[in-house]
């Protein structure tokens, strides 16, 4: 498994079916962007696949990766389109300030996966939604995120998304993300909404991508 600054992407049919079908769902949304609560906000981490048309904010270092502005349904968190966002008549500051509370309530469901080493020293947490229809992202953007797991993992920390439903997350000292390759491109390959292949450290400062896993 290698891991590098850059490479390239691949594309499969049924990837391009995913990014149809995730249209439909958001078009269906259109009517009701100038009613939507704000309690329904929501800023996610999406990857190459999301909507011709998102709004996005981007990820320093990332290629295709971006925040993005989406909302959360009965059922399920839909991208924002840019027309969508321009009606709620707030900028992305705003817009993210008021996602913060939702983003904690979400994060405070989560019971992360903790993988030991052979001396029981962790070395990686692994997130999972709940629900088929929700976005893990959302909880990782949560402010009170890096409070929350640095007493484990210290004030800057790796992770990798593969997709919205998974994430890794490892210390970026005596890290050993590297290694985790396979299980996060097995993932990302595998999923029907993949987010990215890249690795990000998450400081106080925010997101910022340093990489990306490739395969063999």
């Amino acid at each position: 498994m290698k891991f590098c600054r850059q490479s390239a992407r691949f594309k499969t049919g049924l990837r391009k079916l995913v990014r149809l079908t995730v249209c439909v769902g958001w078009m269906a949304g259109v009517a009701h962007a100038k009613t939507m609560p704000e309690s329904t906000w929501r800023v996610v981490v999406a990857g190459s696949l999301r909507p011709l048309g998102t709004q996005v904010q981007p990820i320093p270092g990332a290629r295709d990766t971006k925040y993005a502005a989406a909302w959360v349904t009965a059922d399920t968190v839909v991208f924002l389109s840019q027309e969508q966002f321009a009606k709620l008549g707030v900028d992305w500051a705003a817009f993210s300030a008021k996602t913060a509370d939702a983003a904690s309530a979400e994060l405070a469901k989560i019971q992360p996966e903790f993988i030991r080493d052979r001396n029981q020293v962790i070395e990686c947490a692994i997130l999972r939604s709940k629900a088929p229809g929700e976005n893990i992202t959302a909880a990782v953007l949560a402010p009170d995120f890096l409070k929350r797991f640095a007493p484990v993992f210290g004030r800057k920390m790796l992770l990798a998304i593969p997709d919205k439903e998974t994430v890794f997350l490892f210390p970026k000292l005596a890290s050993r993300y590297q290694d985790y390759g396979e299980r996060v491109l097995a993932a990302y390959g595998k999923s029907a909404s993949p987010v990215s292949r890249e690795v990000f450290e998450l400081s106080t400062e925010g997101l910022r991508a340093i990489g990306e896993y490739t395969g063999p």
